[in-house]
C-alpha cells in the first residue's frame, strides 16, 4: 500500500490501495473536446459495476467479485498475495479497510479514454480503518477498464489535497477544470497484463523515496517493477527474492513535476522475517551518488538462507 501524503501545487498526492482483502456495458457516449466519452449512461454503468465490486467485498463472494473485477487487477492481487506466500483468493478477503460508500460522496465526473474509465466524486471517504473516522473533505477517483464490451473495476485513487482550499472550492462548487490538467489526465492506453510470478523463496518489501526525481525500479529482470516520482512507495516485491543473487535495477531521471530542495533518491530492501521481536532484516540500503547520475545503476541483494520460508 503506497501513501503519498503531501500535496504541491504543480503535482497530486495520491493514497493507492491494492486491495490485498477486498478487493453493465457502458454506451459510447458522446466526445468532449479532450477525446472522452461521458455522459449520464457512462455513470449509470461504471456504478453498477462498482456497487457489484463492492458487495462482492463485503459478502466475500469471490466469483461474484471475480466477475467484476478486470482481469488485470485480479492478476496483480493475485502476484501480490503469492509473494506474502498467502493463500489465494482467500486472502484476497483479508483487509482491515472498507470499501467506501459512493452514495455519501458528491459527484463530480464521470469519463472515459479509450478502454480506460474512471468516476469522481468528492466528500469526506470512510475506508473503516477506525469505525466512525472519515478522511478531510477530497477527491475519490474509481477506476474501470473495458474488458468483453463491459466495464470491469480495476481500482481507486484517494487524493489527498492537503491546505489546497482554494481547489476544494472550486470542487465543491462544481468546477471540473482541475480534471483536464496533465497531472490528473487518464492514460487511455490499457496497462500490460502482468505475468504469474511463482511463489517466493523469501519475502521481502521494496521502499522508494523519490525527491526531485521520477525512478524505475526493476528486481530481477522485471518481475516486479515499479515507477515512483516525488514520493515515498513501500510494496512487497513480486515473485520476492531467490536464493543466491537477485539483482536490483535502478533507472533515474529528473522529475517533470516541481519540486523544492536538492533531489534524492534512496531504495531499501528488506526481508519479512516472521518474528515479532524484530519483523524486518535490512539487506540493501543504497542512496543515489552525487549528480550527475548514470542513466542505470546495477545493484545486488545476495540471500544465502531465507530468513522466513514460512512467509511472514
Amino acid at each position: 500500500m503506497t501513501f503519498l501524503k503531501s500535496y504541491h501545487p504543480t503535482r497530486r498526492a495520491v493514497c493507492r490501495w491494492s486491495f490485498l482483502a477486498a478487493l453493465g456495458a457502458a454506451g459510447p457516449g458522446a466526445l468532449t473536446a479532450r477525446g472522452q466519452a461521458q455522459g449520464p449512461s457512462l455513470r449509470t454503468a461504471m456504478e453498477r459495476v462498482y456497487l457489484d465490486w463492492m458487495q462482492a467485498v463485503s459478502h466475500k463472494d469471490a466469483v461474484r467479485w471475480g466477475a467484476a473485477t478486470s482481469r488485470y487487477r485480479q492478476m496483480c492481487l493475485r502476484n501480490q498475495v503469492v509473494s506474502l506466500k498467502q493463500p489465494w483468493p482467500q486472502a484476497v478477503f483479508r483487509s482491515f479497510f472498507r470499501a467506501p460508500q459512493i452514495g455519501r460522496l458528491r459527484f463530480v465526473d464521470a469519463s472515459a479514454a479509450g478502454p480506460v474509465g474512471r468516476l469522481v466524486y468528492f466528500g469526506q471517504v470512510d475506508f473503516g480503518f477506525v469505525d466512525g473516522e472519515v478522511t478531510p473533505e477530497n477527491p475519490l477517483m474509481l477506476y474501470f477498464l473495458k474488458e468483453d464490451g463491459g466495464w470491469k473495476f480495476n481500482t481507486l485513487q484517494y487524493v489527498n489535497l492537503s491546505g489546497d482550499e482554494a481547489l476544494k472550492r472550486d470542487i465543491r462548487a462544481g468546477g471540473k477544470e482541475w480534471l483536464n490538467r496533465p497531472d490528473f489526465a487518464m492514460d487511455p492506453r490499457p496497462p500490460a497484463m502482468p505475468k504469474p510470478c511463482p511463489e517466493p523463496y523469501q519475502v521481502a518489501t521494496i521502499s522508494v523515496l523519490a525527491n526531485g526525481c521520477r525512478v524505475t525500479v526493476e528486481v530481477n529482470d522485471g518481475l516486479h517493477q515499479e515507477t515512483v516520482e516525488n514520493t515515498s512507495a513501500d510494496h512487497v516485491i513480486i515473485g520476492g527474492l531467490r536464493k543466491g543473487a537477485n539483482k536490483v535495477t535502478v533507472y533515474p531521471l529528473p522529475s517533470a513535476i516541481g519540486q523544492n530542495g536538492p533531489s534524492d533518491l534512496r531504495i531499501r530492501v528488506m526481508a519479512k522475517t516472521g518474528n515479532p521481536q524484530a519483523p524486518h532484516a535490512l539487506l540493501l540500503n543504497w542512496k543515489i551518488p552525487p549528480a550527475p547520475w548514470k542513466s542505470s545503476y546495477e545493484l545486488s541483494v545476495f540471500l544465502k538462507s531465507a530468513y522466513s520460508v514460512g512467509g511472514p
